[in-house]
């Protein structure tokens, strides 16, 4: 039997997606800071904008407001963050409004990837500040526009950083941070030894006479001598405490490679200066 030309057309029939069959579930984030005091900042207010606004959309259906707070968290940190990122890849959310791309992720590299992640999974974001929607085709174009920008602007402070620090280190300058030193107080920036000096006394003493770091540790777990935060005192820490100049009344400067403006990781195979500062406290530990 011969068909005709109309019978020889092949019909196509296009089948929705399932997040096509109903409404767009549109849900917003919110990256809340506690020292921020201003009214519009709240998460109060913030729940009530986004609350209304997309309920003043009827082809939108309310699915529900995520958020954090501490504001430089990493994304990976972010609870609520990795809550929506995850009911959106569950077919939870459709549709994510964001105030701005910084509320989104601080990080260049998370944030594109999360929404290149999101977009292959037909989940998009709208960015109200940049007036940016993933869902527009020309949005690739000009969010790696800004992305560039932005990550310039890293790139720029990251070096003003680096090169403070560097300055500081070669005057001897130094803020140790959270990486306190066990049996030093730090007074007027300099180090001054504590209640604890006679645990490093006692560990520096049983060296010279001979015993292993193994040996050390046990004696001092014996007489219930335990390091910072309470916490026992291993063989690796008492060799730590052995090799570090701070007990020998110097203080050796960056001695690891600065961290990447990106990835906030080392930079492997980068070249750093490390500065020695000798006779830096007001008396020796050991």
């Amino acid at each position: 039997m011969l068909l005709s030309e109309g019978e020889k057309r092949l019909k196509i029939t296009k089948i929705p997606r399932k997040r096509d069959q109903h409404k767009k579930r549109v849900a917003a984030y919110c990256r809340v800071s506690t020292l921020l005091e201003k009214q519009e900042e709240s998460f109060e207010a913030q729940v009530s904008y986004y609350s209304i606004y997309i309920e003043t959309h009827s082809e939108w259906e309310f699915a529900g407001i995520y958020s954090d707070e501490k504001s430089g968290t990493k994304a990976e940190n972010r609870q609520g963050f990795q809550k929506l990122i995850q009911d959106a890849l569950d077919g939870k959310v459709d549709y994510i409004l964001v105030k701005s791309i910084s509320r989104f992720s601080r990080n260049i590299v998370d944030c594109q990837k999360y929404v290149n992640l999101l977009k292959a999974n037909g989940v998009y974001v709208r960015f109200e500040k940049e007036g940016l929607d993933t869902a527009d085709a020309s949005s690739s174009m000009v969010f790696s526009f800004l992305s560039v920008i932005a990550q310039n602007e890293a790139k720029t402070i990251s070096d003003n950083v680096k090169w403070g620090y560097r300055q500081r280190f070669q005057r001897g300058e130094y803020n140790l941070g959270n990486n306190r030193i066990f049996g030093y107080d730090t007074i007027g920036g300099k180090l001054v030894p504590n209640k604890d000096a006679a645990a490093i006394r006692l560990i520096f003493t049983m060296a010279s006479e001979g015993k292993y770091c193994k040996e050390i540790s046990q004696a001092l777990g014996k007489a219930g001598i335990a390091g910072r935060s309470q916490k026992p005192l291993t063989p690796s820490g008492i060799r730590y405490i052995l090799t570090n100049e701070a007990y020998i009344d110097d203080k050796k400067l960056q001695k690891t490679a600065p961290v990447h403006f990106l990835t906030k990781r080392p930079e492997k195979g980068t070249e750093y200066d490390s500065f020695y500062v000798t006779d830096d406290h007001e008396m020796k530990i050991a």
